[in-house]
């Protein structure tokens, strides 16, 4: 079992999970406060809230619900290493 090489146990990179687990909250956080402005400024500033959607699409790497999936990814990634580790 020790020639078993990490890299081999890590699952591959997918779309939705990211490298780390605070990378991973900092894109939620970056993405749920762009998304909550460009609604709080849509009515008197209806271009500025677009850009800020978008912002907040390219954060989430699709919508919120991407975000999600990702996070569930990315936590069930790591606890795989830690275990695998073990």
């Amino acid at each position: 079992m020790n020639s078993m090489n990490l890299s081999s146990t890590a699952s591959p990179k997918t779309m939705f999970a990211s490298n780390g687990l605070v990378e991973h909250l900092v894109r939620g956080i970056v993405g749920i406060s762009a998304l909550s402005y460009a609604i709080s400024i849509s009515v008197p500033h209806p271009f500025y809230s677009l850009a800020l959607a978008g912002v907040s699409m390219v954060a989430f790497r699709g919508c919120p619900i991407c975000w999600t999936i990702g996070l569930v990814e990315t936590t069930y990634r790591k606890f795989k290493r830690h275990h695998a580790a073990a």
